[in-house]
């Protein structure tokens, strides 16, 4: 079973919700369009995606990773402009490909336009990246290129879940803020997008700034172990390392911290942070979006370090998933995995 993890689009679904809804055009008379570099390991969400958008069938869902009947029978693995020239723009697999290409592509866009050869235009190249990827040398080793260019015309968003295939990307350390400081020292304009509305509230209230130092003093294996092992344990584990932080939750409920959820998440914050970046001039702008690995797979997998690895859901797993996100779908076919889309008239 390779190619495509369930988790790795779980935890990003929002970053692209936000960007083909709101920010992505495609080519047209009036626009060349922009470029998408899909981050390769959430292949399957894109499928899915397209599969409610009538762009693909029930039968090249069902040959997902097997191309062996022809062009067009099955769907590549990851990203694959050969073997899907109508579909994907650009190959990002293997990890680090995707920065790399996207920096350059970015500066080939640049090129054309300051020469003549194509009209100027406002398309933005926009890369996707995993913060484990950019352990990839690949990843980091181009940065400091936009900036003497001044492409602005680059948006980098990474998704910082803080896991990776083998593991933690850091565990005893902070992923975001050490790629902060990379970009920032490289001369990038850095969105950092760290917490949804829910927590909005509670911030207000923190007139001693004491819950942003716990937030700031948290390691990134702690944030795994709070969606791990649910809302009891964060108000025990993370609002317990402060009396005044305990009483701040005091009225709220286990399942009320549960849903305290993390800024790549929340449609609002990611849209702030996509309209900030689109209108940022002279340098390129990287986005680094805390999100969960496996948000909303349930229990076997949301928060999880094996959900890198988890590839299907189980009956319970897949209803749990129908409760939380409300989808209209019956037990029967919760159990059978039956595909689901809307009528064609909807």
């Amino acid at each position: 079973e390779y190619g495509g993890h369930l988790a790795s689009y779980a935890s990003s679904a929002t970053l692209y919700e936000v960007g083909f809804n709101h920010f992505w055009r495609g080519a047209s008379d009036q626009h060349p369009g922009d470029m998408i570099f899909m981050q390769g390991h959430s292949s399957p969400g894109v499928y899915a995606r397209a599969f409610l958008e009538g762009r693909l069938t029930e039968s090249q869902l069902k040959h997902f990773r097997q191309e062996a009947g022809g062009p067009g029978t099955g769907l590549s693995s990851y990203p694959h402009p050969w073997l899907m020239p109508d579909f994907w723009q650009f190959p990002t697999v293997s990890m680090g490909l995707g920065p790399m290409m996207a920096i350059y592509q970015a500066r080939f866009v640049r090129y054309m336009e300051n020469r003549g050869l194509s009209p100027p235009s406002d398309r933005k190249v926009w890369c996707f990246c995993g913060d484990g990827e950019m352990d990839e040398p690949e990843s980091m080793g181009a940065l400091t290129m936009p900036v003497r260019e001044k492409l602005d015309n680059l948006v980098f968003v990474v998704n910082c879940n803080l896991q990776r295939l083998d593991g933690p990307v850091r565990g005893n350390g902070k992923i975001v803020q050490e790629l902060e400081a990379a970009f920032l020292g490289a001369g990038w304009n850095v969105i950092k997008v760290l917490w949804g509305r829910r927590w909005d509230p509670l911030l207000a209230k923190d007139s001693k700034g004491i819950l942003q130092e716990v937030m700031e003093a948290c390691v990134d294996g702690e944030y795994q172990a709070f969606k791990a092992k649910g809302g009891a344990y964060t108000r025990e584990h993370f609002f317990g390392k402060h009396p005044e932080l305990l009483a701040m939750v005091a009225n709220l409920s286990d399942d009320d911290i549960w849903r305290l959820k993390r800024g790549g998440h929340d449609a609002h914050k990611v849209y702030a942070a996509y309209a900030s970046a689109s209108q940022h001039k002279g340098r390129p702008t990287v986005i680094l979006a805390h999100t969960v690995k496996g948000f909303g797979l349930g229990k076997s997998a949301e928060g999880q370090m094996v959900a890198h690895q988890q590839k299907k859901m189980d009956a319970e797993s897949m209803a749990s998933f129908r409760e939380t996100f409300g989808i209209n779908i019956s037990d029967e076919d919760v159990a059978t995995f039956a595909f689901r889309k809307p009528a064609e008239d909807s």
